[in-house]
């Protein structure tokens, strides 16, 4: 029999002695259901066991060497993944500039503009603070009123902050709408390595 036709016999089997356990109650029927029941979590032990020996034997598979789940190695964990957002944060700042659009008028981009400035003054970023609707929000004073910028560089939601590129032109979207401080460090190292799995 293939292997994909035994499972879904097994499968079948399971569901059926269940069903009978349940709708026909008696002591035949529950040990018919609980005996194929016990067989799937002998195979799921048995599965368990082998995929911790195929670790040890090929380590380069553990995922725990990389990225460790254990409680303990958190604030290790955690110093890395700053450490190499704010590399990325730098290296991006190198060859971009950062233009972040918002609506004066608008609470949410008001909230945004509250992490931005906080983001600034942490990474000591350079960002060009844009007003759409000409409305400068009191906490970005160095805020200009658009003058056809938006269009030029396609932005047509907001809030949003976009990555330009003076000598090229190249413009790259970092973010839209609300972002916390943190998950913007994030996208800075998302972007920077092209969205690349850190798995």
């Amino acid at each position: 029999m293939d292997i994909l036709e035994k499972l879904a016999t097994l499968q079948a089997a399971t569901k059926r002695s269940l069903y009978e356990a349940i709708l026909y109650p008696s002591s035949e029927n529950f040990v018919k259901y609980f005996r194929l029941q016990n067989y799937w979590t002998q195979q799921a032990g048995l599965f368990s066991m082998s995929a911790k020996k195929a670790m040890l034997e090929n380590p380069e598979l553990d995922y725990n060497l990389q990225y460790s789940h254990y409680n303990g190695t958190v604030k290790n964990q955690l110093a890395a993944d700053y450490a190499e957002q704010r590399q990325a944060i730098s290296t991006l700042a190198q060859h971009y500039g950062v233009m972040f659009f918002y609506r004066g008028r608008e609470a949410i981009d008001g909230q945004l503009v509250q992490v931005i400035k906080n983001f600034r003054e942490t990474y000591g970023l350079s960002v060009i603070p844009v007003s759409v609707d000409g409305v400068i929000n009191p906490m970005l004073p160095d805020s200009r009123t658009d003058q056809g910028q938006a269009e030029q560089l396609g932005v047509k939601f907001f809030p949003a902050m976009m990555l330009v590129n003076p000598k090229s032109g190249q413009v790259k979207p970092l973010s839209y709408g609300f972002i916390s401080q943190d998950d913007l460090a994030k996208q800075f190292l998302y972007v920077s390595s092209d969205f690349k799995p850190n798995f």
